[in-house]
């Protein structure tokens, strides 16, 4: 059949256009070729037109149930909704394969069609590693794992989407982490691109910090998401279980969250070369890996495709990458040799060092513990790692990184004097403090959530204590009304402000998670009708079974009243489903019965129950705070999108970049009491000479370019001052 056929075509043709795009691109960067480069282009944009062909054709065949083609049979029935049949594209190995090559390919579109200077003369480079990516993607879906596949006779309906996916988290989930997946490609890009012209400075962490960023509050999201889905989908009563697939997000959220601090040191103070190309490339080197983990058939979960034959190739792949990027690094290493030397410990730089350390050491152990049961089976052996693995090794170093959300906002950058970290620190010390002993004069125990409280809450009132600081130090520079100052100050600079918000919305979560393992209580009953069971301080009682039938699904619930004391709370209606299409017919689909509370969740699932309901068997969960996990999944959210809102922006030139930021920084820090009046001075000297001296400098650059009039020159993709007045203020 002609869809079949052409989309088969078009991503034949688009593998070969991605692999002669990425040669041209190199090449052409390599030679300094301009017209290779714009032919490498226009390879380029015959991969993503190919792309998007092609993922039109199966959307449209998935749509039209057109059953002929394998994938629309397997994955679509006449009983789906169309909602869901849009979902069904990455509901399937191939499908989401090709919906991976999409989200790529609109990256790279998007990237084409911005102006080159932005990048400069790192975009072919860039652009060649991602076309080669593509290729490699596109010869997945032409070849091994091709969703255009035919069947010799079209069957009258298809089998229909598996019975977990009903669901609307379905049609987020997924897409939200693959645009966070995917998004790390761009940083890793651009990180090899500047490796391969030995230009190791920070111009691509500040082309890139962005999509790191977009990249891993979308990845963020994705995993909030699932986390939720599972909660209310698969009856358990938990979210989070360190499954092998859970855990192959996780990895690179980790790294990716030790990327986005540390490109802030490269960035202000020429430092951690080494640490960032080491992190985005393990980052998106992750990111295969758990793609590689869910369709290599060698973990087990309820998150894995069926196993399938391009398990190989995407281990050849990965292991093509892990020694490309090794090599590059190394063979770069005496360029990656950092700019300047650690000033103190006690500093910024000394915590985000820190950090990379704790969020290094916490990807290897959950990296060990999925890998472990993987491989075992290799040896000779089956070993098992579980939960109490992940949570016995993985506590105590959230924890540490709970504590450095909170320090890491008190320091200054290059030195902070000890006397006044000190007593800052004492707030929030002693905050906490009295957080610990009002936990343990109401009872709370046992003592291992008591910290991890206090450490959550001393996390939270260290970066309110920031900010407030901040303002007091704005309103010092320049009185005036306080909502002004705050204005002024947020808006001053929305990336350190958004994190405040983001490390708040993690001590949020922090809450949710300790106060829900620690405190979640439980029952499996057998009741019959009329009859009551108490779990926690609430009473549930079973009152009887009823139906509802639809076209697509046949639907039995439970009634359970829940009291407390002599109060109602609530009814809830725990149900069973069996679907009508294939794919639904032969299980049972377990419609939990949730209460939700800002305190505590009231959590049913019918588990059984005797013909005639005479008797039901219930699973019935207290869970304490589940609600704050959405809460700060919601807050973070925000952080992120004000860090990432555009925004006029006040740019200077590259080498005044740096200097005006750490001078602007030393002002508020000194204001702030962060900095002793002699560091300050001698400080504010330096940055002084500095600043005229990368001034002077870029004139000299710019002076034969000719200025727009009325305006600043312009030098490469940015604005040099016209004048230093102010200092950095204006």
């Amino acid at each position: 059949m002609w869809i079949a056929w052409f989309g088969r075509a078009v991503l034949a043709a688009a593998t070969a256009g991605g692999a002669l795009a990425a040669a041209a691109l190199y090449d052409g960067d390599r030679r300094g070729d301009p017209r290779r480069q714009r032919w490498g282009r226009v390879l380029l944009w015959s991969m993503v037109a190919g792309v998007l062909v092609a993922a039109a054709l199966l959307e449209g065949a998935l749509i039209g149930n057109d059953f002929q083609i394998a994938y629309v049979a397997r994955h679509s029935s006449l009983q789906t909704p169309l909602a869901y049949r849009v979902g069904a594209l990455w509901g399937g190995n191939s499908g989401s394969l090709l919906f991976w090559a999409l989200v790529l390919s609109l990256y790279v579109a998007y990237l084409m069609l911005r102006p080159p200077r932005e990048a400069g003369h790192l975009q072919a480079g860039a652009l060649a590693v991602l076309a080669g990516i593509g290729a490699f993607f596109c010869l997945l879906v032409s070849v091994p794992a091709s969703p255009f596949a035919v069947l010799a006779k079209a069957p009258a309906d298809g089998v229909g989407l598996n019975r977990l996916l009903h669901n609307s988290a379905f049609l987020l989930h997924p897409v939200a982490l693959y645009l966070g997946f995917v998004g790390f490609s761009v940083p890793f890009a651009y990180a090899v691109s500047g490796l391969l012209r030995g230009d190791t400075g920070d111009h691509w962490i500040r082309v890139t910090q962005r999509w790191a960023l977009a990249a891993w509050a979308l990845l963020s999201v994705g995993i909030l998401m699932g986390a939720n889905w599972s909660y209310h989908v698969l009856g358990w009563g938990g979210y989070w279980e360190f499954d092998p697939v859970e855990n192959a997000a996780l990895l690179p959220w980790l790294t990716a969250t030790a990327f986005i601090h540390s490109a802030m040191v490269q960035e202000r103070r020429g430092m951690l070369k080494v640490w960032n190309a080491a992190l985005i490339s393990a980052t998106y080197l992750l990111t295969i890996f758990g793609t590689f983990l869910t369709r290599s058939g060698l973990a087990t979960s309820v998150h894995t495709f069926t196993e399938s034959s391009i398990g190989g190739w995407f281990l050849v792949f990965l292991g093509v990458l892990c020694a490309f990027a090794i090599y590059m690094i190394g063979s770069r290493l005496d360029l990656l040799r950092d700019e300047r030397e650690l000033d103190a410990l006690v500093s910024k730089e000394g915590a985000f060092l820190l950090n990379n350390v704790v969020f290094v050491a916490l990807a290897l152990t959950i990296f060990v513990g999925t890998v472990v049961p993987v491989v075992s089976p290799f040896f000779g052996q089956t070993i098992s790692v579980g939960q109490p693995y992940f949570n016995r090794v993985s506590a105590p170093l959230f924890t540490v990184l709970l504590l450095l959300a909170g320090v890491g906002p008190l320091l200054a950058w290059r030195r902070s004097g000890r006397a006044e970290f000190m007593r800052h620190l004492l707030v929030p010390l002693l905050a906490a403090g009295a957080f610990a002993l009002v936990l343990t004069g109401t009872g709370v125990r046992p003592l291992s959530a008591d910290v991890a409280f206090s450490c959550a809450f001393f996390a939270a009132v260290a970066v309110l204590y920031d900010f407030g600081l901040g303002v007091a130090a704005r309103l010092q520079m320049e009185p005036s009304r306080l909502g002004v100052a705050i204005y002024r100050l947020v808006g001053r600079n929305p990336r350190r402000y958004g994190g405040y918000a983001v490390h708040l919305a993690l001590a949020v979560i922090a809450f949710g998670v300790v106060a829900s393992h620690a405190f979640q209580q439980q029952g499996e009953v057998d009741l019959k009708v009329g009859q009551t069971t108490v779990v926690g301080d609430y009473a549930f009682t079973y009152e009887g079974l009823g139906s509802q039938a639809s076209p697509a699904s046949a639907v039995t619930y439970a009634r359970v009243a829940v009291t407390r004391g002599p109060r109602l709370v609530t009814v809830l209606a725990p149900s069973q489903s069996v679907g009508s299409d294939a794919a639904t017919e032969a299980g049972i689909t377990y419609g939990v019965a949730i209460d939700r509370g800002l305190v505590r969740d009231l959590y049913v699932v019918l588990d059984g129950y005797a013909a005639g309901g005479g008797r039901a068997v219930l699973q019935i969960f207290v869970n304490p705070l589940v609600s704050w996990l959405w809460l700060g999944g919601a807050l973070l959210v925000a952080g992120c999108l004000f860090s990432l809102w555009p925004r006029r922006a006040v740019v200077v030139a590259p080498r005044s970049h740096r200097v005006f930021s750490l001078w602007s920084e030393l002002e508020y820090d000194f204001r702030m009491g962060k900095v002793t009046e002699a560091d300050y001075l001698v400080l504010r000297a330096r940055y002084a000479a500095e600043a005229d001296a990368a001034v002077r400098a870029e004139r000299s650059v710019s002076a034969t370019a000719t200025p727009p009039a009325g305006g600043p020159a312009e030098v490469g993709s940015v604005v040099v001052p016209t004048a230093a007045r102010g200092g950095p203020w204006r």
